[in-house]
């Protein structure tokens, strides 16, 4: 190994203390590197947290990316629907009017905004919700849920109606009970019954059955 380490010394025109000298300090500068990398490693708490952080901001400062924005799209007839129904009420803007708005979408617009639950589509005669309800349907619907079914000889939640909406009328999938779809066309539901002072157990449900087709 030496007599090899000579020859390479000799062929960079180096004489064997100099050379000896340069690779020891070659070495050293190698291990200060390696000791470097690993303080910087993932076993430090430093580097992921601020991966986290940095990531977060390029998602919601610079990534422009739909999926990482709050935002809710403007359907047609939202601004006639917010001022009907007084959603300003809860603020010009926010998470719950947001919902509310995402709520509407669903509720007119669902194979676009709710097109992992549903296989129907725009041509179809019944193909969002608003093809079998109306507002008021939805929010009589609300007021009244969690009642006890004879049918099925249980209580059914709001939720679980529209589940089953999806696997039924829509002749889809059903969603989980925590999906912002289901969420969202609570919150709409809710937003209307608010602005209908409607309370637990409102009168008039009987006229306006949830899930009943016009």
């Amino acid at each position: 190994m030496i007599r090899t380490m000579k020859r390479i010394a000799e062929w960079c025109g180096l004489s064997w203390a100099r050379f000896d000298t340069a690779l020891g300090l070659l070495m050293e500068a190698s291990r200060q590197r390696r000791s470097w990398i690993r303080r910087l490693s993932l076993d430090t708490p430093l580097v992921p947290v601020t991966a986290i952080i940095s990531f977060v901001l390029w998602a919601h400062l610079g990534s422009h990316l739909p999926i990482f924005r709050s935002q809710v799209h403007f359907e047609r007839g939202w601004e006639q629907f917010r001022a009907a129904y007084r959603i300003n009420d809860f603020g010009e803007d926010g998470y719950f009017v947001r919902a509310v708005q995402n709520g509407y979408n669903v509720f007119n617009t669902t194979p676009r905004y709710a097109w992992r639950f549903t296989r129907k589509t725009s041509v179809d005669r019944i193909s969002a919700c608003a093809s079998c309800h109306t507002p008021e349907d939805m929010a009589y619907g609300f007021v009244n849920s969690d009642r006890f079914d004879a049918r099925i000889g249980r209580r059914v939640s709001f939720e679980e109606r529209i589940m089953r909406c999806f696997a039924e009328p829509m002749d889809g999938f059903v969603p989980t009970l925590y999906d912002p779809v289901v969420r969202d066309l609570r919150i709409f539901a809710r937003a209307v019954a608010y602005h209908l002072q409607l309370s637990e157990g409102a009168t008039g449900a009987e006229n306006r059955p949830f899930l009943r087709p016009k």
